[in-house]
């Protein structure tokens, strides 16, 4: 049997962070429910339903506003799924092992008031499932991955990322214009 976390820990993590308020705090509570439930594993399914229900969130505008908030500070990974029979994934993550490693601060220049956006870099199993659920095979989701791993999360540029998936989705349309023309080319011969 796998011992439990601290709870502790990471509820006191939790309560140290001023934008969390009690909604956010009783999702966090019902998701922490739910992962001790599945034995710790992660990531973990959760059906929203049940989520609302433990939390006691009634709304449906509330539930997801929190649960983006709440991901947006780094406290779980939510991979929502659309297929309304299938349920979405969530991470609780491990605050022991939460290290500068895997948070890069970049600065924002469009926004007047210096805000800090924080860039987390993805565990391998969310780019995979990225690209599995657009028809890409996991080859093409390690390729992207281990590309950005050695360049430390920079952009041809040089500049910071401050999205993943958006740096995602132009290596598909890249891949994908990359493929038309060489059937195009085909084609012509």
């Amino acid at each position: 049997m796998k011992k439990s976390p601290n709870m502790i820990g990471y509820f006191s993590k939790f309560l140290q962070d001023k934008q969390m308020y009690s909604s956010h705090l009783s999702l966090y509570v019902a998701l922490f429910e739910l992962w001790e439930r599945n034995k710790f594993r992660s990531p973990f399914s959760i059906c929203r339903k049940e989520v609302m229900k433990l939390s006691k969130i009634k709304s449906y505008a509330t539930y997801h506003k929190c649960i983006k908030e709440v991901q947006k500070a780094g406290f779980v990974v939510y991979l929502p799924n659309y297929n309304s029979y299938e349920g979405s994934l969530i991470e609780i993550i491990d605050y022991r092992t939460f290290g500068e490693d895997d948070v890069v601060e970049v600065q924002c220049s469009e926004y007047s008031n210096n805000e800090t956006v924080v860039f987390s870099i993805p565990k391998f199993c969310e780019v995979e499932l990225y690209f599995s659920e657009r028809d890409l095979l996991s080859d093409e989701a390690e390729f992207f991955y281990s590309t950005y791993q050695t360049k430390y999360w920079k952009l041809s540029n040089n500049t910071d990322m401050k999205c993943w998936k958006s740096a995602a989705r132009n290596w598909i349309s890249k891949l994908k214009n990359a493929n038309q023309t060489s059937m195009y080319e085909g084609n012509r011969s």
